[in-house]
């Protein structure tokens, strides 16, 4: 029996509601909601999960895999890098929160050797060609999450898509709640 996969898209911290700041009401709701949607996954049986370890929804996706994995010792997280350096140029936060996720995945996938124009867009559909469902945070859709949902979509995945910019962020964090 194979593992049902899930993997995930989404923008950087910075093009995100509430910049990825962790003290924002967005950065926490964003959080959770991604939190919710990996429990709910699991209990779909959904066992494998890949992230390309992105700064942002990437990375948070695999923290949450990584915390859940204490409850569900049957996950598992793949890491797909898009470049062998991946994570060298990243903020020194981000930076320690790469290499830890790096260092407890169950396995690393490097897509291409070096950078290139598109070696994004390869790891992208890599993950997309080795996943049944996409769970992905997007709020422009000319962007490679945008591209990484309409793969997802051509080739029939199932799709899990939280349009950020639908949510109404003016209320207090309580109260957020889908439009």
């Amino acid at each position: 029996m194979t593992d049902k996969t899930v993997c995930f898209s989404g923008h950087r911290p910075e093009k995100l509601p509430g910049k990825g700041l962790c003290d924002r009401a967005e950065t926490v709701f964003i959080k959770n909601l991604l939190r919710s949607k990996i429990e709910k996954s699991i209990s779909e049986g959904y066992t494998r999960f890949l992230s390309g370890v992105a700064r942002g929804i990437d990375l948070w996706a695999a923290q949450t895999v990584l915390e859940l994995r204490e409850i569900h010792p049957d996950i598992t997280l793949v890491c797909v890098k898009p470049v062998e350096n991946q994570g060298h140029n990243f903020p020194e936060e981000d930076r320690i929160v790469y290499e830890s996720v790096i260092n407890r995945a169950d396995k690393v996938v490097c897509t291409s050797a070096g950078y290139t124009r598109s070696c994004y867009a390869v790891r992208n559909r890599y993950m997309v060609d080795n996943a049944e469902k996409l769970i992905a945070f997007v709020n422009n859709y000319r962007s490679g999450t945008g591209q990484t949902i309409n793969y997802a979509r051509k080739l029939g995945r199932k799709t899990d898509i939280t349009d950020l910019s639908s949510i109404n962020y003016e209320m207090k964090y309580e109260q957020l709640e889908l439009v």
